[in-house]
């Protein structure tokens, strides 16, 4: 399951991060790492991106689509 996959609301830990070398920096940039727990928060319409927040920090982030999409979820 991918971070896309998962409602709002929901919460689960980052089990891998997937993608070429900048996809995952990019990633990573914002905080992502495996192992971190995150929330969506809220999604944008029409395709735009993902707030996901930092269970244990708080910190909120806006992802986009595609690289959400290649965020594996546990």
């Amino acid at each position: 399951m991918t971070l896309l996959e998962l409602s709002e609301g929901e919460t689960a830990a980052i089990r891998a991060l997937h993608g070429d070398r900048e996809a995952r920096r990019r990633i990573e940039s914002l905080g992502l790492f495996a192992g971190r727990r995150v929330c969506v928060i809220a999604r944008a319409p029409f395709s735009g991106p993902v707030m996901v927040e930092d269970v244990v920090s708080g910190a909120r982030v806006m992802i986009a689509r595609d690289l959400a999409g290649q965020i594996e979820v546990t």
